[in-house]
């Protein structure tokens, strides 16, 4: 063999071995693609799946703020409101990008802080009519809050299918 086959031969190898390392760097990349989307997705996964879990335990305070007042409980249905006031304030601004479209906390900490204002100003009111409406703010309240851990919740049962 000659020099000039080898040098022939070297030249067609090392054409054969770039063409190849950029199909295997473009087959790399097309995979990286694809990874970063699917890490992407995960991670809003666990996110929504973090606020139906918050929602949830949110759900279960506003279950106990409605238990206070349906025993007439007026200090610790008062506390209740508060502090379920603020955290759905923090939730909601926290969680504000995996809430449903459309969902605002702004009515639920409305309704808890007409809850707290008129025990703390007026205690339970004893016109069946009026019990009976802040009874169904504090039911509004829990229901709402269970709707957005739901929704949040068959979202990401839906996306694992």
């Amino acid at each position: 063999m000659t020099a000039s086959y080898w040098n022939w031969l070297l030249t067609i190898s090392g054409t054969v071995a770039s063409i190849a390392g950029v199909i295997f760097s473009w087959m790399a990349w097309v995979q990286a693609k694809g990874a970063k989307k699917a890490a992407e997705e995960a991670v809003r996964t666990v996110r929504i799946r973090e606020t139906a879990d918050e929602f949830l335990r949110l759900a279960a305070d506003a279950k106990d703020l409605m238990a206070a007042v349906q025993a007439r409980e007026k200090d610790k249905a008062i506390v209740a409101a508060n502090n379920l006031a603020h955290l759905l304030l923090i939730a909601g601004h926290h969680r504000a990008s995996t809430l449903p479209e459309g969902f605002s906390c702004d009515l639920c900490v409305e309704n808890l802080r007409k809850v707290s204002t008129l025990l703390a100003s007026e205690g339970f009111p004893e016109v069946p009519q009026k019990m009976a409406k802040l009874l169904q703010r504090c039911h509004q309240i829990h229901e709402s809050l269970c709707g957005i851990s739901g929704s949040a919740q068959s979202w990401t049962e839906g996306a694992e299918r």
